[in-house]
């Protein structure tokens, strides 16, 4: 028997979406929420202070702001 998917949302998605920004997990959408997750993410791309980083996708900006700390722009 497949699982259904509950429509379970945060407080957080509810703002995103009211803000127009509708993720689609069957895509692999998601909302970044946890820093430790972000990090070791940018931990992995080995970022330079002299790299030039363009981000894909909607969402709250999350690993942008951490993104625009390690790279020049």
């Amino acid at each position: 028997m497949p699982k259904v998917k509950s429509e379970k949302k945060t407080r957080i998605h509810q703002e995103v979406q009211k803000q127009g920004i509708v993720f689609n997990k069957d895509f692999g959408q998601h909302i970044l929420k946890n820093p430790l997750v972000i990090q070791s993410m940018l931990e992995k791309a080995a970022l330079r202070n002299t790299d030039t980083v363009l981000e894909i996708g909607p969402g709250t900006g999350n690993m942008t702001v951490r993104m625009l700390e390690r790279a020049k722009r």
